[in-house]
């Protein structure tokens, strides 16, 4: 017997799943029920990052929404833009990111290496725009906006069975059957599996462990983050110490309910090397150290749109890398495909079926 009906599923409550509900709450739908299986919002991806907002990312359909996303967390009081360091190790490491930034309108200012004294750089672009963003904070503000908008956010909530059908979805959970019209695949480092059962495109995202190291000591004064963009490795100042990271990424096996992915050594030893190379003066002590999930799929674009197979599956996922920076632009603009049933550019899972459009159930 079926005991709950609802429009829209959402599957995943971190920032990806819960920027498409705030926006498609928005938009009237009917009735949306958000599951995720964690105890909290973001306990994976969005919540075990280094909270970095960068505008340029060296993708013109990722920095689109990296632009306006990072524009729109500073208006809400969501990112401190205390700037970002773009650097390059070697000459000619920046690529063309001073012509990214004009074509997207992101203020820059081009400086030579000199001018960064504690690091060692050849090439300097800096984002006076760019900062550090309020993950907590985020969650909370999109969290807060589903709930306003009639949007049930269930958390600790195992999805357990799925059946799809012409109609709709039949999925077993915690709070038992749930039929529903649509569901929207934001399942993050499970997202590839979650479409395959969901009857979708067999795209294979992947979820990659990254880890992040905080040291008590303080290798740069407070203020902007540093990325060198041709290493890469990056830095920023925390609670009186630094935060670093060597931007490792090792496909790992999923991690169980309430778990992170299991820490490796050999991420201190690449990160010692990094340090050595690009940050001088004394070795920075591993104070504390983990792990996260950065999700992509194998062309490393978004994956956010209507599946070409199964017209009532929706993706928003492999969001790797970028996800905090872009939840305020991307929400808006997934929520517009999935209401006009329109198709996302670079971004659409299309792409990975040689084309063709998303079959049209027939929304109003």
């Amino acid at each position: 017997m079926v005991a709950r009906k609802v429009e829209v599923l959402i599957v995943g409550g971190g920032v990806a799943g819960l920027t498409l509900a705030a926006h498609l709450a928005r938009n009237g739908r009917g009735e949306i029920l958000l599951l995720d299986r964690e105890d909290q919002a973001g306990f994976y991806a969005s919540g075990h990052n280094a909270a970095i907002g960068r505008s340029l990312t060296g993708r013109a359909a990722h920095t689109a929404l990296a632009a306006e996303g990072s524009r729109t967390l500073a208006a809400q009081g969501l990112m401190e833009t205390s700037g970002g360091r773009l650097l390059g190790a070697e000459p000619g490491g920046l690529g063309s990111l001073e012509e990214e930034a004009r074509s997207f309108g992101v203020p820059v200012d081009w400086r030579s290496g000199a001018g960064t004294p504690a690091l060692r750089a050849t090439e300097h672009l800096w984002i006076p725009g760019d900062g550090v963003v309020d993950v907590h904070g985020l969650l909370g503000v999109l969290a807060a906006r589903a709930r306003e908008r009639g949007v049930d956010l269930q958390y600790r909530c195992n999805l357990e069975r799925l059946r799809s059908s012409g109609d709709g979805f039949e999925v077993e959970t915690d709070l038992g059957t749930v039929q529903a019209s649509f569901l929207a695949n934001a399942a993050g480092a499970w997202a590839g599996d979650l479409g395959r059962r969901a009857g979708g495109l067999p795209i294979p995202l992947r979820g990659l462990r990254r880890h992040l190291v905080w040291s008590d000591i303080q290798a740069v004064p407070p203020g902007p983050w540093s990325w060198w963009v041709d290493r890469p490795f990056y830095l920023r100042p925390e609670s009186g110490g630094t935060l670093l990271c060597p931007c490792d990424e090792t496909a790992v096996p999923l991690p169980p309910r309430g778990q992170q992915p299991a820490t490796d050594p050999s991420a201190l030893e690449q990160l010692h090397a990094l340090q050595e190379e690009l940050v001088p003066g004394p070795d920075l002590t591993v104070a504390r150290w983990w792990s996260g999930l950065r999700t992509f799929a194998p062309d490393r674009g978004f994956v956010v749109g209507w599946d070409p197979g199964n017209p009532r599956l929706f993706w928003m996922a492999g969001l790797g890398g970028h996800g905090i920076t872009t939840a305020l632009a991307v929400g808006p603009l997934a929520a517009e495909a999935f209401r006009a049933r329109t198709r996302t550019g670079a971004l659409d899972p299309a792409r990975f079926s040689g084309g063709g459009t998303p079959a049209s159930p027939g929304l109003p």
